[in-house]
């Protein structure tokens, strides 16, 4: 363990020991017990994330260096004033360059390492293997992750593969949820498209709604107990019908090239939106204002809210059923 003995946990405010299995937060540095690292599922300061705070330990529990007094280790990378005992800096991640002791592990494990002897601290590990400092097209690693959130170390390599070779990875996600999940990531655009597209899909079905209703009423009875009913052949809109079949062909292969390249459509997202917002907090010399912008990637990126993401699912199917009632009572 590299300086946090002594430091109280946010999460169960017990002070770490030596020997405690230890765990630090990718963007605001601050440690956790492992154990209540996975009971929370992300860090418990993660309010702070937002404005732009890193996190750093109490007067009453800073190291102190062989005089008494507190020790500190400059960062060559951003000049934040470090532990001096600290392998690596609590601000951006950068290597101190001091041979610290101790190494701490990343709370979801590093399954990206390959042979990297970098990839197993910290923060490589939690950056999905890759240094907060290297680049992704022109921008960091580390502005990259404050704009995703927790799941940058998933994302990160992937990012990384296709903008050096291209191709294609898969996202279950997008798969199971498809416009949710680009309305979850906050990819509006993407979402609504998704959205429009796959209700044009279903006209089709919408159309042949009301004699299916119509049918499913009359023959309820047989139905439920088991009875042999006459297959459901509409007399109107037979087209509409028939094609339905193909069309459900053509909307699952839709869902599965579009969690092919959904990790490619937010990575042209994250990185257009961090491009943005970093210019506009560069003055004309090129720098930046690190704290307001910090806080504004935090805001802008990460994900929708659970409270706003169950508002979005009840609209979807109060929409989608008052839909269906009207094609159902107008036919």
């Amino acid at each position: 363990m590299a300086n946090y003995v002594g430091v109280h946990c946010p999460v169960c405010d017990k002070r770490f020991a030596d020997g405690d299995d230890i765990v630090v937060c990718p963007i605001c540095g601050a440690p956790h017990h492992r154990e209540c690292y996975q009971k929370t599922g992300h860090c418990a300061l993660e309010e702070l994330h937002l404005k732009g705070h890193t996190w750093q330990a109490s007067e009453k529990q800073a190291q102190t260096d062989g005089n008494g007094a507190p020790g500190e280790a400059v960062c060559p990378a951003c000049g934040a004033h470090n532990p001096r005992s600290g392998i690596f800096c609590q601000v951006c991640g950068a290597p101190l360059g001091h041979g610290g002791e101790g190494r701490m592990a990343n709370p979801y494990g590093n399954p990206f390492a390959k042979g990297n002897a970098a990839s197993g601290t910290a923060y490589t590990a939690a950056f999905g293997g890759l240094s907060p400092d290297e680049e992704i097209e022109e921008e960091s690693a580390r502005d990259i992750a404050l704009f995703i959130g927790n799941n940058s170390y998933y994302f990160l390599p992937r990012f990384k593969l296709l903008s050096r070779h291209g191709g294609i990875t898969f996202n279950w996600a997008a798969l199971l949820f498809h416009a949710f999940y680009f309305l979850y990531r906050k990819m509006y655009l993407a979402g609504a498209c998704i959205f429009g597209v796959l209700l044009l899909t279903y006209i089709p079905e919408f159309m042949t709604l009301k004699e299916q209703t119509f049918y499913l009423m009359q023959n309820m009875a047989d139905l439920f107990n088991g009875n042999p009913v006459a297959e459901f052949v509409p007399t109107e809109h037979l087209w509409a019908y028939k094609v339905v079949p193909v069309i459900t062909s053509l909307r699952i292969m839709m869902m599965a090239v579009l969690s092919m390249f959904a990790n490619r459509i937010y990575m042209r997202h994250v990185l257009t939106r961090v491009r943005q917002i970093r210019e506009h907090f560069s003055d004309e010399s090129g720098r930046i204002n690190d704290g307001p912008y910090v806080k504004e990637l935090s805001s802008q990126g990460r994900t929708m809210g659970a409270g706003w993401m169950v508002l979005l699912v009840v609209t979807y199917f109060i929409v989608s059923t008052a839909i269906k009632m009207l094609f159902v009572l107008l036919g």
